[in-house]
């Protein structure tokens, strides 16, 4: 490929200290689907919001026709996650309004609207309005909205994420359908989603994103000629590689590989959550692969990613490759009472090393407490690419149920217990 639509050049995106996306660089081509995938919360919306010129980047440059983009991206509709209707206004209206917007004549209006219509299969459902309608039908309404002004570009954000298995997979397949009417303009997808599944069936350029800081850490070509079967080898095998891929970067590489210090930052997940994977072992023989996890348990690969990663940080799982086990002290988690659970709690806790940090910091304040403001301030020392404030809230719920100090919303400080 030769032409581009435009291309990422060295994109990077602060906020304050958090550092979000570092040195993103791909193409966008003609006659393609592109889609983004990555961990929960390492910028994937961000980015697309970037791309769509809705919020500026820190750092970098994205180039349409030679040009730096300046403002919004030309060209372009966009399909949200939440699907984002006018609850006053009818399936007709709803669709109307963009062209409003552009002060589209009456007939130009009501021709569009009505091809529109009849292309994401809502023909009769005209003057309905969006509480008469399934989720299914309401992002055929957001997706219809999109195509009526006859975009060059459509960019999506999860816009399946929300829907039951059947409607999101039957919408997939309409997306692709619409988009390979050439006749009606649209020259290629950029989406986001979290679903290997999605990704593989929709997708020709996979770019697979990794976090700590964000950058593109693999760009995975899908040469299956279309129509796409899930079920086929070629279908299974790429979902196999994309889940190789996403192992390799979310976990610890093989058997034998020196173990990782507990350095990182902490991760947005409870006690109840960590306790749910470890009886979820317990019933499978105590080990099971990661990608069966996500499977069997009807959640993104992502979120089970960052669940196995925050009991591991606790030792309470080892995770070799693509299979995680329980460990001793998992086995002792599990069995134990609620008191003998905190204080097991409480010593894996001091084996990493923040909150031994702390608890140190602590220690050695008068009063044995430390204000918000210095919290902050050492974790932002601690974790330069992270929100500090989330940080200090898991900090604080993890600490608090091992029964090492506690936080005092109201004065904003954090006491030794």
């Amino acid at each position: 490929m030769s032409e581009t639509l435009f291309e990422v050049k060295e994109i990077g995106k602060d906020y304050g200290t958090l550092h979000v996306l570092d040195k993103i660089n791909f193409e966008v081509y003609p006659d393609e689907v592109i889609a983004i995938i990555g961990p929960s919360g390492c910028g994937k919306s961000t980015l697309l919001r970037i791309l769509a010129g809705l919020i500026p980047q820190t750092t970098g440059r994205v180039i349409l026709e030679g040009k730096d983009l300046k403002g919004l991206m030309p060209g372009i509709s966009i399909v949200f996650q939440s699907f984002a209707l006018f609850p006053w206004m009818t399936v007709k209206q709803n669709i109307d309004i963009v062209l409003k917007a552009e002060r589209a004549s009456t007939q130009e209006m009501e021709q569009k609207t009505q091809e529109a219509i009849n292309l994401v299969g809502l023909s009769g459902f005209e003057n309905s309005y969006p509480r008469e309608l399934s989720g299914g039908m309401k992002q055929r309404v957001g997706i219809a909205r999109a195509i009526v002004r006859s975009p060059k570009m459509l960019f999506m954000d999860e816009p399946f994420s929300e829907l039951d298995a059947f409607t999101a997979e039957v919408l997939r397949s309409e997306v692709i359908k619409i988009w390979s009417k050439k006749e009606l303009g649209l020259r290629s997808i950029l989406f986001v989603s979290h679903d290997v599944h999605e990704v593989a069936y929709m997708a020709d350029r996979i770019i697979v994103l990794g976090m700590q800081p964000t950058t593109v850490r693999a760009i995975i070509e899908n040469k299956i000629p279309r129509p796409r079967d899930y079920r086929s080898p070629e279908f299974l095998k790429l979902v196999e590689q994309l889940h190789d891929t996403y192992g390799r970067i979310e976990m610890p590489p093989a058997k034998g590989a020196p173990k990782k210090e507990k350095i990182g930052p902490l991760l947005p997940v409870g006690r109840d959550e960590i306790l749910g994977l470890l009886r979820y072992l317990s019933l499978r023989g105590d080990s099971l692969d990661i990608f069966k996890i996500g499977a069997e348990s009807h959640q993104h690969f992502d979120k089970v990613t960052v669940v196995l990663q925050a009991a591991e940080l606790l030792d309470l799982v080892e995770i070799l490759h693509r299979t995680v086990s329980l460990t001793k002290k998992g086995k002792e988690f599990l069995d134990a009472d609620r008191q003998a659970r905190r204080r097991l709690w409480k010593e894996q806790l001091l084996t990493i090393p923040i909150f031994s940090k702390i608890c140190d910091l602590l220690k050695k304040a008068p009063h044995h407490l430390l204000h918000r403001d210095q919290l902050i301030a050492f974790l932002n020392k601690e974790f330069p690419y992270q929100d500090a404030g989330a940080q200090l809230n898991i900090l604080a719920r993890w600490g608090f149920y091992g029964e090492l100090f506690i936080y005092h919303k109201k004065e904003r400080y954090l006491k030794l217990l």
